[in-house]
């Protein structure tokens, strides 16, 4: 099992990378004693501890001569070099459980999954019964120039990895606070990759016999996957893994997707006809439909939406994501029209009180929460986790009418600069012409 922990540096940066690197504590003992002084290496440009394999030792993204001057250039370019420097995060595990060359190969996966788009300088130490990770992550993105936000959702999306990754190398995993793996569940809940990826292993798992089939139908779909350990991962290029077991629940381990195999080996499937699915469906019918919507049916059938051959057939990701897209805007049209937004300023004042109400429910939940970690009673901490689940929807309907408002505003003003622009432009071919 890993226990992990996160806290911010808010100064000398360096010193903490100092701290992690230490060579002491990183010695690879198998690859030999080194005399070397890794704090003054930095006079030392051809020199590559990482190829060598002398320490455990890591940087992603960033030198692994002098990664504090790679961080500090990156806060400097987006001019964020205030505030919180970077973080320090921390995963020990369970005595004798792990060598160190298995630790640090957890670690740098951890490292690029969690902390992808940051400078990151992952170091193992072996100075304690427990061997151990520590990161030194920079507070600032080197890809975008956002600043990391270590909230509650990340702090569970930390916990949840490295949980992930112990299980997928054969290793016992702490049974998480109910309050993180809540959090967690809520975020995926919420995220339309997630949701797509498991549309589509859902509707693979509903016509395949095998686990290998379901494996390469899914890569055939455009994913990427894997199972180490009796875990299985899919994930797309770019997007976080997805341990399915661990974000979907039980359902989805290796014996109940196997068990799901077997049953569906019982179904007789049938050959599929000659006739399109539309000719299939008319005879079907006992009344054809006429009208308009009868005409759609006969425009899809020539568009050839019926196909003759292979019915089952996927969107591309990026259509689906694009589809996703304008379902958010339906909706966003009818929260418009349920509360009779008509103007910017109806739109301002009606993100202003749901913002005050939604701050109000969001500090209600967190005095909430210390309650429920300070309660002394399992039976005092149900009654208080029930309180905190009753506010849950509202907070998240709160929650969702923020967004809706962002994203309308932003868009309105989008589209008022182009109509802007577009008037610019006729006036200018409107005074070239006059001029000609």
């Amino acid at each position: 099992m890993a226990t992990t922990s996160i806290w911010s540096i808010k100064n000398n940066l360096k010193q903490s990378i100092n701290y992690i690197i230490n060579p002491e504590k990183t010695l690879n003992e198998d690859y030999g004693e080194d005399s070397y002084n890794y704090l003054e290496l930095s006079s030392n440009k051809d020199y590559n501890f990482k190829n060598e394999k002398t320490h455990y030792i890591s940087c992603l993204n960033c030198s692994e001569i002098d990664p504090y001057e790679d961080m500090k250039f990156t806060k400097e370019r987006y001019l964020k070099a205030d505030g919180i420097l970077a973080f320090h995060a921390y995963q020990s595990f369970k005595e004798g459980e792990i060598s160190a060359d298995v630790a640090h190969e957890i670690g740098v996966k951890f490292a690029e999954e969690m902390f992808g788009d940051y400078e990151v300088v992952v170091a193992t130490h072996q100075n304690t019964n427990h061997i151990h990770n520590h990161f030194i992550i920079n507070s600032v993105s080197y890809m975008t120039g956002k600043k990391y936000n270590n909230n509650r959702t990340n702090l569970a999306k930390l916990r949840q990895i490295s949980d992930s990754l112990c299980e997928e190398y054969g290793l016992s995993v702490l049974d998480e606070d109910i309050s993180y793996k809540n959090t967690y569940k809520h975020k995926v809940i919420d995220n339309d990759y997630y949701k797509v990826l498991k549309e589509d292993l859902d509707s693979v798992i509903s016509y395949s016999v095998t686990l290998k089939q379901v494996m390469d139908r899914m890569k055939s779909l455009g994913y990427q996957c894997y199972s180490r350990n009796g875990v299985i991962t899919i994930y797309r290029n770019g997007y976080d893994k997805v341990r399915i077991e661990k974000a979907f629940g039980n359902d989805y381990s290796k014996d109940s997707i196997n068990e799901r195999l077997y049953y569906s080996r019982q179904i007789v499937f049938k050959p599929l006809p000659q006739k399109s699915i539309f000719q299939e469906y008319l005879s079907k019918t006992k009344s054809h439909h006429k009208g308009i919507y009868g005409l759609y049916l006969y425009y899809c059938y020539l568009l050839k939406i019926f196909p003759k051959e292979h019915p089952k057939q996927y969107l591309p990701y990026s259509i689906r994501q694009e589809i996703k897209k304008l379902d958010s805007f339906s909706k966003q049209t009818e929260f418009m029209v349920d509360n009779k937004i008509e103007t910017i300023e109806d739109l301002n004042n009606f993100a202003k009180n749901n913002y005050g109400e939604y701050q109000n429910l969001m500090g209600k939940r967190e005095n909430l929460w210390k309650r429920y970690h300070r309660a002394k009673t399992e039976e005092k901490q149900t009654e208080i986790l029930a309180e905190i689940n009753s506010i849950q929807p509202t907070i998240k309907k709160f929650r969702k009418y923020d967004n809706f408002c962002k994203e309308i505003k932003k868009r309105s003003e989008s589209i008022q600069n182009n109509l802007n622009n577009f008037d610019k432009d006729i006036q200018k071919e409107k005074d070239n012409s006059r001029c000609l």
